[in-house]
């Protein structure tokens, strides 16, 4: 009996390995796949800004690390004491206005580096509703619990999300030629916003995707989306809040994306590397206990499986 598709993502043209550099930003799947890439050891930056929703707050950071603007005073607030930025998720936030800048001009500086040189950009969309804050006159990333009629609620237009995204993909290319660009949406549904609501949003950034997608090379989809909705298509695939997939949800779309993206060689590799962070996340016994002894004897043994199938691994 089949229980769901076990659909099997079309391959892009490229294949991803240990020696490639991959910047991951926007919603909950960039830090999801992006933490699975680091645990098997893959070259990542994830989340410059941290954790981003909506395409425009999504457009804005990755302009600003293409052009390695400098964070200024006119997006810093203060709230019970922290000071956080509109710009940028609640992760960031410092007692001290002057550190907080710092460390976000910093952090922009990184991945401005990072990004000269990355092979592969993976953007996740979240959802298409937005918050214009009416006095900057800007969308903001994060609202940081401030007084509602601050902001105005705003449905992203698919003309202007693939307008700005054409314009910054011919910025990027500028930057990095060889720059390959994924393109995902977020499986986490918006249920704050309605069921009807968060259809319509997940639908227009679809859209967009794929209008993008159709009008600048080098452009790929990624169907995370599709792969729990219309692949799993099951509430178990949820945790409790019947918004968030579950752990089994993620590794699932890890397996798809691990099909996808990697050769025979990498998934080999990724095994093997498997095997040696189980052992490293195995309870230590009693120091110098024989078992505590085989273990160490087989890490050492991982260790040294894997160096010879890629020498520049970093343990």
């Amino acid at each position: 009996m089949k229980f769901h598709l076990n659909y099997s993502p079309k391959k892009p043209s490229f294949q991803i390995d240990h020696k490639s550099s991959i910047l991951l930003t926007g919603s909950c799947f960039a830090v999801n796949i992006g933490n699975l890439l680091a645990e098997y050891k893959f070259k990542t930056h994830v989340n410059p800004d941290g954790i981003l929703f909506n395409p425009n707050s999504i457009y804005n950071s990755l302009n600003n690390i293409l052009q390695n603007n400098k964070t200024t005073e006119r997006f810093i607030l203060e709230r019970e004491g922290l000071f956080y930025s509109f710009l940028h998720h609640t992760s960031f936030s410092s007692a001290d206005k002057t550190d907080l800048i710092k460390k976000l001009n910093s952090e922009n500086d990184i991945a401005h580096q990072f990004l000269k040189s990355a092979n592969i950009l993976i953007i996740t969309f979240g959802t298409a509703f937005s918050y214009y804050h009416k006095k900057l006159a800007e969308t903001i990333a994060n609202c940081h619990k401030q007084a509602a009629d601050t902001f105005e609620k705003k449905l992203s237009e698919v003309n202007d999300i693939v307008t700005s995204y054409s314009n910054l993909i011919q910025e990027l290319k500028i930057l990095n030629p060889a720059l390959k660009i994924v393109f995902t949406v977020s499986p986490v549904k918006y249920l704050k916003d309605g069921v009807e609501e968060n259809n319509l949003s997940k639908s227009t950034l679809v859209l967009s995707i794929h209008k993008i997608i159709a009008e600048n090379l080098n452009c790929f989809y990624f169907p995370a989306f599709e792969l729990v909705n219309d692949d799993l298509r099951d509430y178990r695939f949820y945790k409790e809040d019947l918004a968030h997939p579950n752990q089994m949800a993620i590794e699932y779309i890890w397996q798809k994306f691990s099909e996808c993206y990697f050769s025979s060689k990498t998934l080999e590799l990724n095994e093997q590397i498997h095997k040696l962070n189980q052992a490293l996340n195995h309870r230590q016994m009693q120091e110098n206990s024989l078992e505590n002894e085989k273990l160490k004897a087989f890490i050492e043994k991982q260790k040294s499986e894997i160096r010879k199938l890629n020498s520049e691994i970093e343990f």
